[in-house]
């Protein structure tokens, strides 16, 4: 399991000037969770990429912290919010080869953009859930978005692009570039509501929504590209 994490991380390094010119803005599945950030808060950024969700917290008050296994995605962050981590209400950090522990009790507020659908087993998992629910304050609620894998949307990529299916819920994506030529291939694992929810009630959570969304509309399976959720400690 460890050469599939390490295999993601690459991947993105190799890809990361590419890929952070493809996520500029905010998709309407985060743009919904925007009354959810106020003044004071701590919030987590798991996955952060090039930190694009720092554009959720435009006009609010709040200190940020990004964490992400790709150092060249990190290096992108940093460059692209230097002016933020210098007044220190911007903070970027990479745990390709250490994770990055925060205090108990510390967030208000986490996210984790599709990012989650990339860890490749059950002990990764809830291994990561446990870890973020004991750094969350009382009451606070971590937001996921994963791809679903089993959209519409997506079955049409698996014709298409040549994504494969390697297990029952398990698949291989294709990073192409302009020519169509592979550049690197990232794994993704399509999580089950209830697959999810019980992920989330071990590791102590109490799920308050998750459902199909489109846009940031609720849907079906098969119109929903992701499955978004909000789980409450």
């Amino acid at each position: 399991m460890q050469d599939i994490i390490r295999q993601n991380q690459e991947a993105y390094n190799k890809i990361a000037h590419h890929f952070s010119g493809t996520r500029y803005d905010l998709w309407p599945e985060l743009k919904q969770f925007e009354p959810l950030v106020i003044d004071g808060q701590n919030i987590l950024d798991w996955g952060s990429g090039n930190g694009r969700l720092i554009l959720l917290l435009k006009g609010k008050k709040v200190k940020y912290f990004g964490v992400d296994q790709s150092e060249e995605l990190i290096k992108i962050a940093k460059k692209k919010h230097a002016e933020k981590i210098k007044d220190g209400s911007v903070k970027f950090f990479c745990t390709a080869k250490k994770d990055k522990k925060f205090p108990d009790e510390f967030f208000d507020l986490v996210f984790m953009v599709a990012s989650f659908h990339h860890l490749p087993d059950e002990t990764s998992r809830l291994k990561l859930l446990k870890k973020v629910y004991k750094e969350m304050k009382p009451g606070a609620k971590l937001i996921m978005t994963n791809w679903n894998l089993g959209s519409t949307w997506a079955k049409k990529k698996i014709v298409k692009k040549g994504w494969k299916i390697i297990g029952g819920n398990d698949f291989i994506v294709p990073w192409k570039n302009p020519q169509g030529e592979v550049e690197a291939e990232r794994y993704y694992h399509l999580f089950t509501p209830s697959e999810l929810q019980k992920l989330l009630e071990e590791s102590g959570f109490r799920v308050e929504r998750m459902d199909y969304d489109e846009q940031g509309q609720a849907t079906d399976k098969r119109g929903g590209r992701n499955l978004v959720t909000v789980a409450k400690k």
